[in-house]
């Protein structure tokens, strides 16, 4: 009968350690450089508009969240190994690779890119010929194949910043030289953080070379499809109830 013990607890100690990674969601969080979609707070928190999302979804169900933050590169080669089972992140059809593997029924945002630079030395955008040997600021990471033409050729200069804080700099110091491409809804949101006097600076619609396109949740291509059932399901009631706009007016 010993002989069979450890054997026994064996299978146990299994059966128990996958249940609880099966109730486990993998949930990845880009750092520093994806706010107001995913805020990690000083206390070690977790807010901002994907994950509140996510935090929703969740909400007194049986799954819990475990945090996994890294800077972007490492977080989509990480993915792209695989991850953690049943991973969540967010991404879209328009950016190709992992984030747009396997996404959500319905979308969760609606994204527009605007051009940012100082009001010191205004100049009105109607088109790439208006950019003709100005600095284009974009941050690492994140590439735009609606630019590359542009910066291949020479004529527009791409420069490459890791955070907000330094394409605010740049924008500052070299005005009229330079602007910034970035999402609309993060611009504002990292001027005001930065504390940051909104009217120092030209926020321009630049859907005309990036179009606005819609973000969705992006799941693991392995993920368990009882998950993802129970994810989009409940991402369809938060739509129905309002709670999804509630989310994002927040921020």
């Amino acid at each position: 009968m010993n002989k069979f013990f450890p054997i026994a607890s064996a299978l146990t100690l299994a059966c128990s350690s996958f249940s609880v990674s099966a109730d486990t969601i993998n949930y990845y969080v880009i750092a520093k450089q994806a706010e107001p979609f995913q805020i990690e707070n000083a206390n070690g928190t977790h807010s901002g508009i994907v994950t509140d999302i996510v935090k929703a979804i969740f909400k007194d169900s049986k799954y819990e969240m475990d945090y996994h933050t890294y800077p972007f590169n490492r977080m989509i080669s990480l993915l792209e190994a695989g991850g953690k089972p049943n991973w969540v992140t967010y991404g879209s059809p328009d950016w190709g690779g992992v984030q747009a593997e396997n996404l959500s029924d319905l979308p969760i945002y609606n994204v527009r890119h605007v051009l940012v630079s100082s009001h010191k030395d205004p100049f009105e955008f109607k088109s790439m010929d208006d950019l003709t040997d100005k600095v284009v600021v974009v941050l690492h990471g994140f590439d735009y194949p609606q630019l590359m033409p542009y910066f291949n050729s020479g004529q527009v200069e791409e420069l490459r910043v890791k955070d907000y804080n330094a394409a605010f700099r740049v924008i500052k110091k070299l005005p009229g030289d330079t602007t910034f491409v970035e999402m609309a809804s993060r611009v504002k949101y990292n001027l005001t953080k930065q504390n940051e006097t909104l009217a120092d600076f030209d926020i321009q619609n630049f859907s005309s070379v990036i179009p606005d396109y819609p973000i969705y949740l992006a799941f693991d291509p392995k993920m368990d499809s009882k998950i993802q059932n129970f994810i989009n399901k409940r991402l369809k009631d938060l739509k129905s109830t309002g709670k999804l706009d509630q989310i994002i007016s927040h921020y």
